[in-house]
């Protein structure tokens, strides 16, 4: 796998025209090289690959890391022991290329001032290697959806109505530490009636009333590997317009669901179909943001299925597909899913029930 994942890094740079990268994005480390720690680079050659780290690491690399040799860093930064590196490795004035999102400015200078060899920004080039899961990502993605589903179904039959925001929210935390994951992929969104107007809401004290409805968003981290899941609920019964909105943004889920599929536009067929059910009810100024992003050991990174930004899908890219509707001083709904891309369509990860349940 490593082998793999280097060979296609090495056509990057011969198409890009380096002779080498410096890798320093922590996901896209782990994901070329296996290393799980942080504070580590790599500098990946035509012919060698070296993981650069210091000795709180070293004992790390040698038992995780195949496919690279160790670069020990000592006495120096990371940015000045990779310049070096990357002399020795391919020559001083070797063309180089970097991940200009990842590195500050100060360190740009310095690599500038360290390395008399071209730079160039990659820009995603490297992280977009991550788009499209081998059969042992998907496995682990499985697994994480199926995990938030559990803690969804967990935390839920718990109750809603007279429950802090908060409260939920850590309950959550719990359940995936009591299921096996490594945690949450990102901090739980609970909102519950104005407050779900708030798209990345975060919950606190507010107290859940009947009669509210509650947008709860969440994923887990297994091996890595993020899940995402928005689900909004009942607290007790709701309005005839609340239920309203919920069966817009249902139909508009389902809508950019079955646009998903290998050679569909992120943008033109899934964000487009989604948007399209939404705007023909009349909420199109309530809708802001994206139908979905791509997920993996991240949980926002490519593709992209948005209004202004989008990718073409490709067989076993995994995404989201999550639109939604969020009124000031009333409401917000949101349903999200997990998505497998496949030749014929997306295939669910996340399997929690859709439609609108009535929790007490």
């Amino acid at each position: 796998m490593v082998d793999e994942r280097l060979r296609r890094c090495r056509t990057l740079l011969a198409t890009q025209g380096v002779a080498a990268v410096l890798v320093t994005d922590a996901a896209d480390v782990r994901y070329l090289s296996g290393f799980r720690g942080e504070d580590a680079t790599l500098v990946i050659g035509a012919q060698e690959a070296l993981i650069c780290t210091d000795a709180r690491f070293w004992e790390q690399v040698r038992a995780e890391v195949t496919g690279f040799t160790l670069s020990a860093v000592s006495g120096t930064d990371l940015v000045t022991h990779s310049a070096a590196a990357v002399a020795d490795l391919e020559g001083a004035t070797a063309a180089l290329g970097f991940q200009g999102a990842d590195v500050s400015y100060a360190d740009y200078r310095k690599l500038r001032r360290l390395h008399r060899g071209r730079l160039r920004d990659l820009r995603a080039g490297v992280t977009r290697l991550r788009a499209v899961k081998d059969e042992g990502e998907v496995a682990r993605l499985r697994r994480a959806a199926t995990v938030s589903d559990a803690a969804m179904a967990a935390t839920v039959a718990a109750g809603l109505v007279g429950r802090r925001e908060r409260d939920v929210a850590w309950q959550l935390r719990a359940e995936y530490q009591r299921l096996g994951a490594e945690g949450e992929a990102f901090a739980a969104i609970v909102a519950a009636g104005d407050h779900g107007a708030q798209a990345h809401a975060l919950p606190g004290h507010r107290v859940i009333a009947a009669g509210e409805l509650v947008v709860v968003d969440t994923g887990a981290r297994v091996d890595g590997y993020c899940s995402d899941i928005t689900r909004t609920f009942a607290a007790g019964a709701v309005s005839s317009e609340l239920r309203r909105v919920y069966d817009v943004v249902l139909a508009a889920q389902l809508a950019g669901l079955a646009a998903v599929r290998a050679g569909a536009h992120g943008r033109d067929d899934v964000d487009a179909a989604a948007r399209a059910v939404i705007a023909a009810a009349g909420y199109a100024d309530q809708f802001g943001h994206g139908t979905g992003h791509g997920v993996g050991l991240e949980v926002h990174e490519a593709p992209w299925l948005g209004r202004t930004r989008g990718d073409r899908l490709e067989a076993g890219m995994i995404c989201t597909v999550e639109p939604g509707i969020y009124v000031d001083g009333l409401a917000g709904v949101r349903i999200e899913d997990t998505v497998l891309v496949g030749e014929d369509g997306g295939e669910p990860l996340t399997r929690y029930p859709k439609d609108l349940q009535v929790v007490g």
